[in-house]
């Protein structure tokens, strides 16, 4: 059991590296594709990330809306029943005796 747990402490620190060269990867590119321009101010068909930024969906149909509902029968609800307060009544039940003061 103690050689597992070294093995895993010498571990993190390289899982640690490697998530934050991820989110800073993410992060970095990220930046570089919302600021990315040309000298020129046009979009390129051949130029990837300018490919990227202008895709959008084309729908092939309209939706269609959405189905309506209608009423049938109206129900009404019944009152409440009236429970008892207990499942059963003991019919041998006596009370304590007063206590004395």
């Amino acid at each position: 059991m103690g050689k597992k747990d070294q093995r895993n402490r010498a571990d993190r620190p390289w899982r640690i590296l490697l998530a934050l060269v991820c989110v800073l990867l993410v992060v970095i590119l990220g930046s570089v594709q919302v600021a990315h321009t040309h000298a020129d101010g046009a979009d390129h068909a051949d130029c990837a990330l300018c490919a990227a930024a202008h895709v959008s969906v084309h729908p092939i149909h309209a939706p269609s809306p959405a189905p309506t509902t209608s009423v049938v029968a109206v129900v009404e609800s019944l009152p409440p029943s009236i429970l008892p307060r207990t499942l059963s009544t003991f019919d041998l039940f006596t009370r304590p005796p007063p206590v004395a003061c």
